[in-house]
């Protein structure tokens, strides 16, 4: 394994650390002012953790805390495997793909909520927060695909000068660590000519 390889196998496992951390933070906020007075909304991925309005905005968490977790411990699992089945780096591309859908459908969800408030028409405007928690998925996002890419780097191959045998047919000889698979590709098939039948000799 390369040094390259190694240090995005230690990213993906960043990515996914802080992927999880982030479900557990503040996703948004509302807050509004009235009467001198300071009314809040907030959530997590998971659960509501204050409510001033006592559910008269009909607002909820919004739930990308299932999806993130998961994606996140693809990412771990195949990175962590990778180590011995070579073709397992996939995975951690693909989970970090899910993750990058994940922190997007966040963001969608957050502006959503501002729009849902602003159709309220109410006398008072509502100050919507993106949370720590959708801005720190979306660093694991980034994060995850750059340490998914490094992790996917492929044996480096030298072509040796061609070699010529009796017959006058070029030999290409590839040099490489046998002990290095790559993920990708299939093996190529090459049919056995089939045997040319003998001449017979051109009388005189």
């Amino acid at each position: 394994m390369t040094t390259r390889r190694a240090f995005g196998a230690i990213l993906v496992f960043v990515a996914a650390g802080l992927a999880v951390a982030a479900t557990f933070l503040s996703a948004y906020s509302v807050q509004v002012e009235l009467q001198g007075r300071t009314f809040r909304y907030e959530a997590t991925s998971w659960v509501t953790e204050r409510d001033d309005f006592r559910g008269a905005l009909l607002l909820g968490p919004i739930e990308y805390g299932e999806p993130a977790v998961g994606a996140a411990l693809v990412m771990a699992l195949c990175a962590g495997l990778a180590f011995r089945v070579p073709a397992a780096r996939v995975g951690s591309l693909l989970g970090a793909g899910v993750l990058v859908g994940v922190a997007w459908s966040a963001v969608a969800g957050v502006r959503g909520t501002i729009e849902k408030l602003r159709d309220l028409d109410a006398p008072v405007p509502f100050d919507v927060e993106q949370g720590d928690g959708v801005t720190m998925l979306i660093v694991a996002a980034g994060i995850g695909v750059v340490s998914a890419v490094l992790h996917q780097e492929l044996p480096r191959r030298v072509v040796s000068e061609p070699v010529v045998d009796a017959d006058g047919v070029v030999i290409h000889q590839i040099e490489g660590d046998d002990s290095e698979t790559p993920p990708y590709g299939f093996p190529v098939i090459v049919e056995p000519k089939e045997p040319e039948e003998p001449r017979e000799p051109k009388s005189d």
